[in-house]
């Protein structure tokens, strides 16, 4: 009865063995992949310059918020400063449409140069 249970040990230890050689060459061919680091280095630019400007939109979208607020709790009787809280807010609103162009510009530069697992 003990011989026929040796048997089976060693071939659930092959079995294994196997299976965790196979995962090795898996993960070894994930460090193979040859990738170049001029694209590399491109894509990182691309993104970093995409992440700087939904930065500075959250920025912007944040100071139209507090403008809002401002003109709100602003006396009636502060013409002059209701004047400037407005004029204030369409440049603020300007510079958003920008700055939401420039993203978009960006997104689709990141896309044409064909930049691998990227996801916007």
């Amino acid at each position: 009865m003990a011989q026929r249970i040796r048997p089976k040990f060693p071939i659930f230890l092959l079995g294994i063995s196997i299976l965790m050689v196979q995962i090795c060459y898996a993960e070894d061919f994930k460090r193979t992949v040859i990738t170049d680091p001029s694209i590399s280095r491109r894509c990182e630019l691309l993104t970093e310059k995409r992440q700087e400007k939904i930065s500075n939109k959250q920025r912007i979208i944040g100071l139209i918020e507090r403008n809002k607020h401002l003109q709100k709790i602003t006396p009636d009787n502060k013409i002059s400063l209701k004047k400037k809280l407005e004029t204030n807010l369409g440049h603020l609103e300007h510079e958003l449409i920008l700055t939401l162009t420039q993203i978009q510009y960006h997104e689709e530069n990141i896309v044409r140069k064909g930049c691998p697992g990227i996801a916007l």
